[in-house]
């Protein structure tokens, strides 16, 4: 496909995102120069933060969400297990981890090559990944400050299923 048909299905793409949001009553930022929208939610016990990147080469939309906080160097190892066990157990997305930097985030990516992701796909992109942190954030950030062992962590997660 020419880079300008795949440019106007990533066009498209982003006004669909926008409109989903408009649809949901979402606040947002976007960029249409860059393909970027910035938005927000709020998770039973920390902030959600999403950014939206429609790449128009890769013909991909793509969710991401950083945590707010950065791990400490102690406590690397155990964060790496501990997302290497939930993203065993999601279905979409996952969560990534920098070793040597402490940034934890998580993304989900979802394909428009041959197809048009519609206001619906794009709506369950979003909740998922807003439920999937909301359900983790907060004992990746107590495992990562040392409140809960790793130990605890798995057995809350096994108790969730």
């Amino acid at each position: 496909m020419e880079m300008e048909q795949k440019r106007l299905r990533a066009g498209e793409t982003f006004r669909t995102i926008c409109r989903m949001l408009d649809q949901d009553k979402w606040s947002y930022q976007k960029d249409e120069e860059k393909l970027i929208i910035q938005c927000g939610a709020q998770g039973e016990s920390m902030p959600i933060d999403l950014v939206f990147r429609v790449d128009a080469e890769r013909m991909a939309a793509k969710l991401v969400s950083y945590m707010s906080y950065t791990v400490p160097e102690d406590k690397r190892l155990d964060i790496a297990l501990a997302i290497t066990t939930i993203n065993n157990q999601l279905v979409s997305g996952s969560f990534d981890f920098d070793i040597a930097d402490g940034t934890l985030y998580f993304r989900m990516t979802n394909s428009f090559m041959g197809c048009v992701l519609g206001t619906e796909a794009i709506k369950a992109m979003l909740y998922t990944v807003c439920a999937t942190i909301d359900q983790h954030n907060d004992k990746l950030f107590l495992l990562s400050n040392d409140v809960i062992t790793l130990e605890q962590f798995l057995e809350k997660l096994n108790k969730e299923g």
